[in-house]
């Protein structure tokens, strides 16, 4: 079963995706900052991880730039999952694709389908 973390600070978000992903055939974890979703990612060793890019604690530009240094997650796509798209455009490299919030559920899973392939 694949699995895939979800790290974003609002829990509706967090158990919105986990519903959606678990009733999609993916073993769902959670982590509500970059500082704790590196430490889920390193753990766990998901097969793909949704990154929201801005939280408190850690955003996710540097959660992944964390994950990216890493050898045992440096390989681990990252899905950028964000409101505000415009200012990835810089760090977009860091990432396997951008989801712009509010992402349609068919296309996550696009992305995520493909991103596991």
């Amino acid at each position: 079963m694949p699995s895939v973390l979800v790290v974003d600070d609002y829990a509706d978000t967090r158990e919105f995706l986990s519903v959606l992903l678990s009733g999609h055939g993916y073993q769902v974890f959670t982590a509500e900052n970059g500082k704790e979703g590196i430490r889920v990612a390193l753990e766990k060793l998901p097969h793909v991880i949704i990154m929201d890019i801005f939280m408190p604690v850690m955003d996710g530009f540097e959660a992944t730039r964390h994950l990216k240094a890493d050898p045992a997650t440096a390989h681990t796509p990252v899905i950028a999952y964000t409101a505000r798209p415009t200012p990835i455009e810089t760090q977009k490299h860091l990432f396997t694709a951008i989801c712009q919030k509010p992402c349609p559920p068919a296309v996550l899973l696009a992305l995520l389908e493909r991103s596991i392939a």
